[in-house]
């Protein structure tokens, strides 16, 4: 079944936390990571259990609407576990989310 996020936005492995309103009028969206692989470390692929802390960043130029929407990622920082990654810790994004090197349908 597909998130209603996916549904909305045309984003997969994200879902909405809250949607806020903004003192001129636009929307703020607060976007969570809904996609287990973001555990995996990129490096060495070994699935995490140990969350380090949090991060958030703000995905630009994914317009909605006439005024468009402001995105505040909240995502999880992850422990990398694996002794012989180089990588110690991690967090994973979605491709989605960045339009310069997602899909040629979000490109243009």
């Amino acid at each position: 079944m597909v998130n209603v996020t996916t549904l909305l936005l045309d984003l997969d492995g994200v879902s909405v936390i809250r949607v806020e309103r903004c003192e001129d009028g636009g929307r703020r969206v607060h976007l969570a990571t809904a996609d287990a692989s973001a555990q995996a470390c990129p490096a060495c692929e070994v699935f995490s259990s140990g969350v380090k802390g949090s991060a958030t960043t703000r995905p630009r130029d994914l317009p909605y609407g006439e005024r468009g929407l402001e995105f505040l990622w909240h995502k999880q920082r992850w422990w990398c576990r694996e002794p012989a990654c180089t990588r110690k810790s991690f967090t994973r994004g979605q491709w989605s989310l960045y339009p310069s090197v997602s899909s040629p349908r979000r490109r243009g």
